[in-house]
């Protein structure tokens, strides 16, 4: 007891100062809002989606024919696809809202200038007499998750470092103050428009070609062998269910993690669309498999209150069973309470390693694969999502990893509750007394 009291001093210490600067840090906000945009987007086209991707043969052959499922696959093609576009202007947006200038100006600078740095590509059509001029719709996806988020942090922060500086078309006070605030960032739009221009160029004169590949191969390469492996997936789940347990919410560790997730959900649904093999599937399988119920996989939890014998637990299972079918775990989270609960350390810090290990070694067994394109609320019970994205095999997949969650927290939860129910037993005795 004394180690873990000093274990938890210490990590408080560590985590919580950390914990703090990222919440507040203007960056990271406007880098979680700015994902958080983009649900409308991944959300809005979830139906659409599903129904066009149904692995049932006369529904398919059905879309096929009616000429439906090629207007499905333009859809997602066209939102999914190029989520890298509503990145950017959807971080620029929050950042420069949060900054107190104007949020639609430092919206439309940030995409233009994402825009300005893509390579344009000369294309020659059949039946035309001159070539065209193209953009790489894999730009505006996967490959430019990061230049987005680069671009949606930096062009907002120069915008509002030179808007405060001053460097403002000032009008005559008898202009119009909507035409006046529409005019007043052109000097501020010349200054950043320039300075892409020359990154652009000096792109084009270097190896790379021009600014995705540079950042892909130096940024985003790195990134992507070492964040969005299968292991470093289960390390960041055991990290955000640790600091869970001392009180910090995950979402600090999930918004810094949160581009990887990006790119590789991005990657996966252009793969997906072009009928290729998924780059991603075994991190996108174990992503929904591995964290059931919320951080913590407290489901597993919430089932194991079935045995429970203590009228304090038969109370509290009426409450978090529901709740926690729809992720909701803050009521197990504080109302057991799991948190600062010694018993309950080992499984909720194990539980991500013991599943995902399990869920490693059976992927490699089951046949298994999934639909990247459908995407869910995340009140959505794991095993209606889980069945929609990857059918029976993986819906099996996440019962398996639920039973081990459950098996890791049962005997815990035994000997709390023989401790309870004993506790009632004395009070009764103590009452009749």
């Amino acid at each position: 007891m004394k180690f873990f009291n000093s274990f938890q001093n210490g990590l408080e210490k560590i985590v919580g100062p950390f914990a703090e600067k990222v919440a507040n840090n203007k960056f990271i906000k406007a880098l979680t809002e700015g994902f958080m945009c983009t649900m409308s987007i991944t959300l809005g086209v979830a139906v659409i989606a599903v129904l066009g991707n149904l692995p049932i043969e006369p529904w398919t052959n059905f879309l096929n024919n009616s000429g439906l499922y090629s207007v499905a696959q333009e859809v997602i093609a066209l939102t999914l696809s190029l989520l890298a576009v509503y990145v950017v202007a959807a971080i620029a947006y929050c950042y420069t809202k949060n900054e107190g200038e104007n949020g639609i100006v430092g919206a439309v600078i940030a995409l233009a200038s994402f825009l300005l740095l893509m390579p344009v590509q000369s294309v020659m059509l059949p039946n035309s007499a001159k070539p065209s001029s193209m953009l790489l719709t894999s730009q505006m996806g996967s490959d430019g998750i990061f230049v987005a988020i680069i671009v949606g942090l930096f062009i907002p922060w120069l915008y509002c470092f030179l808007m405060k500086k001053n460097l403002k078309l000032k009008l005559p006070s008898s202009v119009p103050p909507m035409v006046a605030q529409s005019l007043s960032p052109t000097f501020v739009s010349m200054i950043i428009f320039t300075l892409m221009f020359a990154i652009k160029y000096a792109c084009a004169q270097s190896s790379f070609g021009d600014i995705f590949s540079l950042i892909t191969t130096v940024i985003g390469q790195p990134i992507a062998k070492f964040g969005a492996s299968p292991i470093s997936l289960i390390l960041v789940f055991t990290l955000m269910n640790l600091i869970w347990f001392f009180g910090i919410h995950p979402n600090t560790i999930l918004s810094c993690y949160m581009p990887i997730l990006m790119m590789v959900g991005v990657a996966n649904t252009e793969a997906f669309t072009n009928g290729q093999p998924l780059p991603f599937l075994l991190f996108a399988i174990l992503g929904g498999c591995i964290q059931i119920g919320g951080a913590g996989n407290t489901l597993g939890l919430c089932i194991a209150t079935i045995f429970a014998k203590s009228e304090k637990y038969k109370t509290m299972r009426k409450l978090v069973i529901p709740a926690n079918i729809f992720n909701i775990n803050e009521p197990i989270i504080f109302g057991f309470p799991i948190m600062l609960n010694p018993l309950y350390f080992m499984p909720m810090v194990l539980s991500p390693i013991a599943s995902g290990l399990a869920v490693i070694g059976l992927y490699k067994i089951l046949p298994i694969t999934i639909n990247p394109a459908i995407s869910m609320p995340w009140v959505t019970p794991g095993f209606v999502k889980t069945f929609f994205q990857g059918g029976v095999s993986l819906l099996l997949l996440w019962l398996i990893s639920l039973f081990i969650h459950f098996i890791l927290y049962l005997p815990f939860f035994l000997i709390d509750d023989k401790n309870a129910y004993e506790n009632e037993k004395k009070q009764e005795m103590e009452v009749s007394n």
